[in-house]
């Protein structure tokens, strides 16, 4: 039963009834199963036979559910039919469109079918890891919370909307993100033991970097769209609380904190630096100055105060603490290794064009090798040195938490990469070894532009997790 549920996602995800040798070769590429090549042929003459317009009574024979002993029946049915559909990606200027409707009906009715999509999605994705990090007790972990949170929104996908109905629904989204909040340590944690264990079939680099960025982008957006939910929801309330006091002016305040239409990434970035400050001065006492300017390329390049744009304030805070840590962190330890008695301050240029934000970081500590570059987008690696294994701790409150080491994790980087790509943009890093480096981030300047960039579950996107054959170079070297 459970070779045939998977042969039958096979088919359904390639839309190509092929032969039988052709699937059985597809499914022994799963690890982790175990059975014998024959009984896999045998399993794939008996799907080939069957017709895929059967009963819900055979859905445990049907379903692409790997974990079906962990399910029950109607799981199993729900994961099948929301993993069969692709995430709807939406724009900045969309998610405040439905912010701003007069209720919270036309949102609930998106996000109690987009979430579930999105979970199905990653379930489905995470069940076809290699057996080497399928057996990690935190990877499990991952996986179970996932299932839970799909279980427990399955039963809103046909729910009707009205006020009770929508505070059960709200308490839910809580649970399910406090559930979620540890998944980028927790998965580090699984990773280095999967490279750890003495297990064939290890991911390559480029393996890992494509599992974790599909994760993390995944629970980016699913977070984004709960604490949307969460805002509107609060801010709806409020209104209410409002208009009983004879106070018809509407209140989306609370939204803000989520999206806000009029974000200034001035503002945004002084408040990062500050924050990165005050760690950097706990670890060496002393931090460089930030000179920030900002310009306007549609008026005259005029150097302005303000660079305003419809974002996420917690993003690119991320995004800004991370990279000036790190500038702060290379720029003190330059000047110590040089004997230099002043601080070469931080320097930050934020320029705004008629279809892009574009933001240069620059410091001069020293900067890294050309062949490292490249190598500081990658997870768990970091230029300050391995400081025995650290990974984000639990429960600690994220990269930003001051309980967190100042350097050394291998996490702020990549997942500054994640959120800047999130809505259509980018970051980047040019050094020149000896002098100091430059990031370079790009963010779309119209919210219209400023789509999601989502992760969605394919065959293709199964076979890039199992791939570890090397490139062979066609060039000198």
């Amino acid at each position: 039963q459970a070779y045939n549920c998977l042969i039958h996602f096979y088919k359904r995800m390639s839309g190509l009834y092929c032969g039988p040798r052709v699937l059985a070769q597809a499914v022994g590429r799963v690890s982790g199963w175990g059975f014998k090549q024959e009984v896999i042929k045998h399993s794939v003459g008996t799907c080939l036979t069957q017709r895929t317009n059967s009963s819900s009574s055979t859905v445990l024979e049907h379903s692409r559910v790997k974990f079906a002993r962990l399910l029950d029946r109607s799981t199993i049915y729900h994961l099948d039919q929301f993993s069969a559909k692709s995430p709807t990606p939406v724009s900045i200027k969309g998610m405040l469109e439905q912010a701003w409707q007069p209720t919270q009906e036309q949102s609930f009715k998106y996000i109690t079918k987009e979430i579930p999509i999105r979970l199905a999605n990653m379930i489905m994705e995470l069940q076809m890891m290699p057996r080497a990090l399928s057996v990690q007790p935190q990877f499990q972990e991952i996986v179970l919370q996932y299932i839970q949170s799909f279980k427990d929104l399955s039963e809103f996908t046909i729910a009707t909307f009205n006020p009770d109905t929508n505070d059960r629904f709200v308490s839910i989204l809580k649970e399910i993100r406090l559930r979620h909040i540890d998944t980028v340590p927790v998965m580090a944690a699984a990773i280095q033991g999967m490279m750890a264990d003495d297990l064939d079939g290890k991911m390559a680099q480029k393996n890992i970097q494509y599992c974790l960025n599909r994760l993390f982008l995944n629970r980016i957006s699913i977070h984004l769209l709960i604490s949307l939910y969460k805002a509107v929801y609060a801010s709806h309330k409020h209104q209410v609380s409002q208009l009983i006091n004879n106070n018809e002016t509407p209140d989306y305040s609370l939204i803000f904190g989520a999206i806000d239409p009029d974000c200034d990434i001035i503002s945004i970035a002084t408040e990062a630096y500050d924050d990165a400050a005050i760690m950097c001065d706990r670890e060496y006492q002393h931090h460089p100055e930030l000179e920030i300017e900002g310009r306007d390329i549609m008026n005259r390049n005029m150097n302005v105060e303000e660079v305003r744009m419809s974002y996420l304030p917690n993003h690119l805070h991320h995004i800004f603490f991370e990279i000036f840590k790190n500038a702060m962190r290379a720029t003190v330890e330059h000047a110590r290794k040089k004997k230099l008695s002043e601080l070469p301050a931080v320097k930050c240029v934020v320029s705004k064009s008629e279809g892009d934000i574009s933001i240069r970081v620059s410091d001069l500590g020293g900067g890294i090798s050309r062949e490292m570059v490249d190598k500081l987008f990658q997870y768990h690696f970091t230029s300050a040195g391995n400081k025995d294994g650290n990974v984000v701790s639990s429960g600690s409150g994220g990269l930003e938490s001051q309980s967190q080491p100042m350097h050394g994790l291998g996490y702020g980087l990549p997942l500054s990469r994640l959120y800047a790509r999130y809505f259509q943009g980018d970051l980047d890093m040019v050094s020149m070894h000896g002098l100091g480096s430059d990031v370079y981030i790009y963010l779309k300047a119209l919210s219209n532009d400023a789509k999601e960039s989502l992760p969605k579950y394919s065959i293709r996107a199964v076979d890039k997790l199992h791939k570890n054959k090397k490139k062979i170079s066609d060039w000198t070297k």
